[in-house]
């Protein structure tokens, strides 16, 4: 038997964005945050999915989460790069992080991406 409350994925997923710009994250940010939260919830993710959205809140109100935060380079070398998330959503900086990986790859033989 199932328990708890059924949501359309968009409603949902307006509502989250809603949150998160209340927070003060700009409308990108928080699109992007609720994509890949609901994208884990439907996949079957839960752990990683909107029940998160209580702990994003803690973190953000303790000055842990910096809203608005993107990764930086903190070293780089050829096709090495080394990132700093900067309290960033995790989402934001992963994105960024494949981002500029696919850039890299674009002029290099070889290119690896690790995260911690």
């Amino acid at each position: 038997m199932e328990s708890g409350h059924r949501f359309d994925a968009q409603t949902l997923h307006s509502f989250i964005q809603a949150v998160f710009r209340q927070m003060g994250s700009e409308e990108q940010e928080a699109k992007l945050v609720a994509d890949h939260l609901i994208a884990a919830n439907l996949a079957g993710h839960d752990s990683h999915g909107i029940g998160m959205i209580p702990s994003y809140v803690r973190s953000w109100s303790q000055g842990h989460l910096q809203i608005n935060h993107h990764a930086k380079i903190v070293k780089e070398a050829g096709a090495a790069v080394t990132l700093d998330g900067d309290r960033a959503f995790g989402q934001v900086a992963a994105h960024e992080a494949m981002a500029l990986g696919i850039e890299k790859s674009a002029s290099a033989r070889h290119c690896r991406r690790g995260a911690t």
